[in-house]
């Protein structure tokens, strides 16, 4: 099954890649034919010793030439061939065969999707699912060409002075990805030039420009250092490698993160593990997830959400009303934890993407609020985005226009809904959640699946910290 997968992304790439380089020879624009950004630095890792890792790397190596249009189609295309795949065998497997429940659970996926899809074409959400993929397309493309739109320099220093005011220039609504996007291109060049990608390399949020920076740019500027690290260290990985090289990679990008982060940031950096993972190495989630609940579980947990969030960004959900964000959370999830903590990470981007157009998630507790509403991942989703925003855009005006929101549902369950898991999380977002763990230095834990309003009651209860910061950075 994986053998068959791993020729199929093989081959599905070369063909992408024929099919650019002929646009190539007929005058396509470079903007669409060449790759935006460069390769991450760093060894490539052990040589593979399996076809199917072979097959793995050389896939990957493909895919670094590609502009957006063969990016994007290849992303979604090879998840779709990939769980054609799983599909197909587990149908004929054994164990499945005479199993009620992988029957019924096959069933209600069909069921979900289709009533998605029928919402979709002959039903009155059309416009709706059409505007989430349009926000949804535009944050994807943001985020990917960050260093182009923002003029960064292809090579050399990133100079923050100059380039953090251009990022939030952009926009109150865009700052949370045009500031990670900086973080990002600076930690990789910094850990590239002045620490040739070493596993030592320490303080680099901490020292030189970054000793600078302002406040309220630490949380995004933080996962901006994990998807640097993520990125270069998962190209290190096949999905056949063996489990102690697997750790050992782990153990470095959790070593990184620590020695590179400030105090109450780490897991910012942590999460981005799982984005990279889940969006740009599909095939390897399942073996870095199994070595990582061993190792670490609270990494493994901001792994999952950052899976989550990568899951509504994948250009494969982009388009919800063909493949659901949530029903692929339920076939990918290897238990219930795990699945809540992905459903958290959906209902993130879910609700900040689309906080200038209410009526979409209003759509969202229509459909699942009611399922979703016992676990707690909407309300989590939505309580972690919103002191996000406000982190990184303080006052931001959008949040304060959005908790006056009132659904344009006649259905008084929905309203309920509504004022419970989305107004009461975005007014203690504002009111408590950024405020007491902005105070107590603990914004990276809005990264992490769990009950904040239970976290920020026991914080409260222990009164005003007085703990110092060693690295002071400005208010703004």
């Amino acid at each position: 099954m994986n053998e068959v997968a791993s020729v199929m992304s093989y081959v599905f790439a070369q063909g992408l890649y024929a099919g650019q380089e002929f646009a190539k020879m007929a005058g396509a624009p470079g903007t669409l034919v060449n790759p935006k950004n460069p390769p991450a630095p760093g060894p490539n890792g052990l040589a593979p010793k399996t076809l199917r890792g072979y097959l793995y790397k050389k896939t990957k190596e493909t895919v670094e030439k590609f502009g957006d249009p063969a990016a994007v189609v290849f992303i979604a295309g090879d998840e779709y061939q990939s769980k054609a795949v799983d599909f197909v065998f587990d149908l004929f497997s054994a164990k499945n065969t005479l199993n009620p429940g992988y029957w019924a659970k096959v069933s209600n996926h069909l069921l979900e999707q289709g009533l998605l899809a029928a919402d979709a074409t002959i039903g009155k959400q059309e416009a709706l699912y059409a505007k989430q993929a349009k926000n949804t397309r535009y944050i994807f493309t943001l985020v990917r060409n960050n260093p182009e739109k923002l003029g960064v320099p292809k090579t050399g220093p990133v100079d923050l002075t100059i380039f953090m005011d251009k990022a939030y220039g952009i926009g109150d609504y865009e700052n949370i990805w045009s500031v990670e996007g900086i973080g990002h291109v600076y930690c990789q060049r910094v850990w590239r030039d002045q620490w040739n990608t070493s596993e030592d390399a320490h303080d680099i949020l901490m020292a030189g420009q970054a000793a600078d920076i302002p406040e309220k740019s630490l949380c995004m500027m933080h996962a901006g250092l994990g998807l640097a690290v993520a990125e270069s260290l998962m190209k290190q990985l096949t999905p056949d490698s063996s489990t102690n090289e697997v750790e050992r990679v782990l153990k470095l990008f959790i070593k990184l993160c620590k020695n590179n982060s400030r105090p109450g940031y780490v897991g910012c950096a942590l999460e981005s593990l799982g984005l990279v993972t889940r969006c740009f190495n599909f095939p390897m989630v399942p073996l870095v997830q199994k070595v990582l609940a061993d190792l670490d579980e609270t990494t493994w947990e901001f792994f999952y959400r950052g899976a989550g969030r990568a899951l509504y960004f994948s250009p494969g959900h982009m388009v919800q009303p063909l493949y659901s964000p949530w029903i692929a959370a339920e076939q990918e999830a290897p238990n219930e934890r795990a699945l809540n903590i992905l459903k958290a990470g959906i209902s993130w981007p879910t609700n900040i993407v689309n906080m200038k157009t209410p009526e979409i998630y209003e759509d969202l507790i229509r459909r699942r609020g009611a399922e979703e509403e016992s676990a707690g991942t909407i309300a989590h989703g939505v309580a972690a985005s919103t002191t996000m925003a406000l982190d990184i855009t303080p006052n931001h005006p959008l949040v304060h226009e959005y908790v006056k929101y009132e659904p344009k549902s006649k259905d008084q369950k929905v309203r309920d809904l509504w004022k419970k898991i989305v107004h009461d999380q975005v007014h203690n977002a504002i009111h408590r959640y950024h405020p007491v763990l902005k105070a107590h230095n603990m914004m990276d834990q809005v990264f992490r699946f769990q009950d904040l309003d239970a976290l920020v009651t026991k914080l409260e209860a222990a009164g005003e910290p007085h703990h110092a910061k060693p690295h002071k950075a400005k208010s703004s």
